[in-house]
């Protein structure tokens, strides 16, 4: 086994075994979003930037997101995207909305949590972004960090926290 000095430098990224954590970048978001459009957009505080040190590289991608849709449209759409492309959703099956998860209402007006991590292989050393999206169902609107009614006399609404993270993983 070959032996590797650390300098004043430090160990270069192609220096380390393969399954490494190189890099770990996050971001938390804890105001509060809607959005009442089956066009998917970027949720406001939910995107991070990285910029792989190899194209071997893997990105893990773990999402949290918090939140709910209005009972009259029952399911808000949420997807990761890498730049403008979504990852870590399912396949195009007839007219169904390509997602990671849903996030849905209930009768009470109380808010969910759902959760997601994907292994993405970017083949780039340029920086990437990467973003929660969601769309809502039909005339609906979802709520992020927020349950539907948002009251503060509702046992269901509460003060809640969204984020993404991802890690550099040496390929």
């Amino acid at each position: 086994m070959a032996l590797s000095k650390i300098t004043n430098d430090g160990v270069a990224a192609s220096g380390l075994p393969a399954g490494t954590v190189l890099q770990v970048q996050s971001t938390t978001k804890t105001d509060k979003f809607t959005h009442s459009s089956t066009t998917f957009t970027t949720v406001t505080g939910l995107t991070v930037d990285i910029t792989p040190s190899s194209t071997a590289s893997k990105i893990l991608v773990t999402i949290n997101v918090q939140g709910s849709q209005d009972v009259n449209a029952n399911d808000g759409f949420v997807a990761i995207y890498r730049d403008s492309t979504p990852i870590g959703v399912g396949d195009t099956d007839g007219n169904r909305t390509r997602n990671s998860f849903l996030l849905q209402s209930s009768a009470a007006g109380w808010a969910e949590s759902g959760s997601m991590t994907t292994l993405d292989s970017p083949s780039t050393t340029s920086q990437i972004t990467y973003s929660v999206k969601v769309a809502a169902k039909d005339a609906g609107t979802v709520f992020i960090n927020r349950s539907e009614n948002n009251s503060n006399a509702t046992s269901g609404a509460g003060s809640m926290a969204s984020s993404i993270t991802v890690m550099e993983i040496a390929g």
